[in-house]
């Protein structure tokens, strides 16, 4: 692994426990009546949180082409 896959790799696993908590917290005031309209935002940051999380996954372990393939 490169420095930046290991880099992306640290930032993607540090943005899952604030995307997790505003998951959780989002949901659970989501269910109340009177707190609806900030659980909508919690999810809405949770969602931005772990999308950034899992677009880092994904480009820490994508296949890449090799830049001098063998002859």
């Amino acid at each position: 692994m490169s420095g930046g896959q290991i880099v992306g790799l640290v930032f993607a696993i540090l943005l899952l426990l604030p995307g997790g908590c505003f998951l959780f917290f989002g949901v659970g005031l989501s269910l109340d009546k009177q707190m609806l309209a900030l659980g909508n935002v919690l999810l809405i940051i949770a969602a931005i949180l772990l999308g950034g999380s899992g677009l880092l996954f994904w480009d820490v372990f994508r296949r890449r082409k090799p830049k001098n393939p063998p002859s």
